[in-house]
């Protein structure tokens, strides 16, 4: 019986040529876009796991304000003076100690660490770049780790040292506004290095290997430094008497209170996470093993924001993959359920000779699920050989989607309040060809910074077919013809051979 099943099922495939063809077509178009949709869910999955291992996520330590405002209101509610409270309190810091400590002993939840001094010094000898406020003295700032309490008056310099562990966090690097134009960057190892600006080097006649003599405000002690690098900035903003170069070279610079015998204090204290998953983890064990951090008033906090802002998008296109999916799934269920319903009825004469032979009513439905899965196999095996090149033109029409309408939503963001103000290392797109055209056209265009950021986030999945997609595809196929059967099931189950033959009749 089950031969003849088989049998029964090829010749009506055979016989209803215009049939098939359409069933076929409806099984094609149904399993391309399903294959589509399981492809762009694994590539929206492996892209978020290298999102996880390559932006991780970053754990800072910073001040606590939240504690040092509830301090400072319990102090005035106790009669203490304001501004002698201003003049005791301490700026929370971490001391570089603690930091390369807590570096060196999760080595296992952190790829990479960064903190930074800043301070001043004075040129010496050396003449200064004007500012367009046409001052170039930097009275009233602390430098790392410096207490409030300073019986010192504000620092009266000319220079701007910024010292950081690694060249590579800069903030200016990072945003890419920052650029080596002669020489190289500094390390942990560059002692005594620094990096200059081209429009100081230029005022200056320096060049990559030339020694500069700056003198500590503090100490008055001159301290030389050789020029290993010459960078170009193209914020339009930018300081161009900063000098960048390494926290021990900077710390030079403290005064000796500060620089504490070699322990001064560091700020903007990072660590960028091997994966995001394992942040609060890591954060619970800096908790447990470094109270003294929150007995300073210092807290630590996971900084997700760079892996945030591409998951969310990377996330949506997950999601349009599901919505996909899902429609997809229920038309193709409903159309074959239609099609394969008013098959049954044309055949209702067929089945009712069938049954009067001695064919139950299981043997009926079977050979119509034989006929479906034949004709389904053949739609979804040439799915198989369209599937990644209709998924790959399907995931880009989905990234495209996602990322026309986050642009649109960041313009109509635009003017809210806040949203247009100036960010310090903003990118911009003008590339340096002359200072001086620069500078007469003002600010860099904020909109063509954002556009630009966005740009670098643009999302790229890899579109690649695995085993595991095609079995889900014929696996998903056959599920979809099942559910097909129900309803057109339950009609054969109601039919009576003798009604049916009297009927024809």
């Amino acid at each position: 019986m089950f031969k003849n099943m088989l049998k029964r099922s090829w010749l009506s495939i055979k016989r209803k040529v215009g049939r098939t063809v359409i069933l076929t077509l409806i099984f094609f178009m149904m399993a391309n876009l399903v294959l589509a949709a399981f492809i762009i869910k694994s590539a929206v999955s492996a892209q978020m796991n290298y999102a996880k291992s390559t932006l991780g996520g970053t754990v800072t330590i910073q001040p606590d304000m939240e504690t040092i405002r509830e301090n400072q209101k319990s102090e005035m509610e106790k009669g203490a003076n304001p501004g002698e409270m201003f003049k005791e309190m301490n700026r929370p810091s971490v001391s570089v100690e603690t930091a390369n400590e807590i570096a060196t002993t999760y080595t296992d939840y952190i790829k990479d660490y960064s903190y930074e001094v800043s301070t001043s010094a004075n040129s010496n000898s050396l003449e200064i770049v004007e500012t367009k406020g046409g001052s170039n003295r930097m009275g009233g700032g602390f430098p790392s780790g410096q207490n409030f309490n300073s019986s010192d008056t504000a620092l009266d310099t000319d220079i701007t040292i910024s010292g950081i562990n690694a060249y590579a966090y800069i903030s200016g690097v990072k945003n890419e506004t920052i650029s080596i134009k002669e020489g190289t960057y500094f390390d942990e190892g560059s002692t005594d290095s620094v990096m200059v600006s081209y429009e100081f080097a230029e005022l200056n006649s320096l060049s990559v290997g030339d020694t500069i003599k700056l003198k500590n405000a503090y100490t008055e002690k001159e301290i030389s430094l050789t020029i290993i690098g010459i960078y170009d900035s193209s914020e339009e903003r930018a300081d161009a008497n900063t000098m960048y170069m390494n926290t021990e070279t900077a710390a030079k610079f403290l005064s000796e209170d500060d620089y504490n015998s070699g322990n001064y204090d560091v700020d903007n204290v990072s660590f960028y996470m091997t994966n995001s998953d394992n942040a609060e983890e890591f954060v619970n064990k800096i908790n447990d093993e470094f109270s003294e951090l929150s007995e300073n008033n210092l807290k630590v906090a996971v900084d997700t924001s760079e892996y945030d802002s591409i998951s969310s998008s990377i996330e949506s296109v997950g999601g349009f993959a599901n919505t996909i999916l899902i429609i997809v799934i229920v038309a193709a269920i409903i159309i074959v359920t239609l099609i394969v319903t008013i098959n049954v009825k044309d055949r209702r004469y067929e089945i009712g000779v069938l049954m009067s032979l001695g064919a139950d009513k299981k043997n009926v439905i079977g050979q119509i699920a034989a006929e479906l899965l034949m004709v389904g196999t053949l739609g979804f095996a040439l799915a198989s050989v369209t599937g990644t090149v209709f998924a790959g033109a399907l995931g880009g029409a989905i990234v495209d989607s996602q990322t026309t309408s986050s642009n649109e939503q960041s313009e109509k963001n635009f003017g809210r309040p806040g949203a247009g103000m100036s960010v310090p290392n903003q990118p911009s797109n003008n590339s340096r060809s002359s200072k001086k055209s620069e500078s007469s056209e003002g600010a860099p265009n904020m909109k063509e910074a954002m556009q630009a950021g966005r740009e670098n986030k643009k999302i790229e999945l890899n579109i690649n077919a695995e085993p595991l997609d095609y079995l889900l595809l014929f696996v998903t196929g056959y599920i979809v013809i099942i559910l097909a059967l129900i309803v057109p099931s339950v009609s054969i189950m109601r039919y009576q051979p003798k009604e049916i033959l009297a009927g024809k009749e």
